[in-house]
């Protein structure tokens, strides 16, 4: 039961305390274009079945590398990442639109659908 005298207080947000990274530069993302890369250029680069590597044609060769490879560079990329370091909460576009609607007093938005 709540009591006139003492209002309930605001719900709080649980992202709030954690660092933000709004504005902070992010240049190691750019590595997680390799592993797409490395899948992208298999037709145009290992289109072939010779020479064999270990006994498979270089084609199966090149997939079986750049699925080796890829867990390391996004593990590379998790590590050199500044939100990743300090455990900082992700800047999302629809964040902004939050804002943006709370500051144009708009409410939450209505359920979609219709109703019988």
């Amino acid at each position: 039961m709540s009591r006139p005298d003492h209002p309930a207080p605001p719900p709080t947000d649980p992202l709030d305390g954690l660092p933000s990274l709004r504005g902070v530069a992010r240049p190691s993302l750019w590595l997680l274009l390799v592993p797409a890369v490395l899948y992208g250029a298999a037709p145009l680069v290992a289109n072939r079945v010779e020479p064999r590597v270990l006994g498979v044609p270089f084609l199966l060769a090149w997939v079986i590398a750049a699925t080796l490879v890829s867990p390391f560079v996004i593990w590379l990329v998790a590590r050199l990442d500044p939100a990743y370091r300090l455990n900082a909460v992700e800047p999302l576009p629809a964040d902004d639109l939050e804002d943006l609607a709370d500051l144009a007093g708009a409410g939450p938005e209505e359920p979609r659908g219709g109703g019988r």
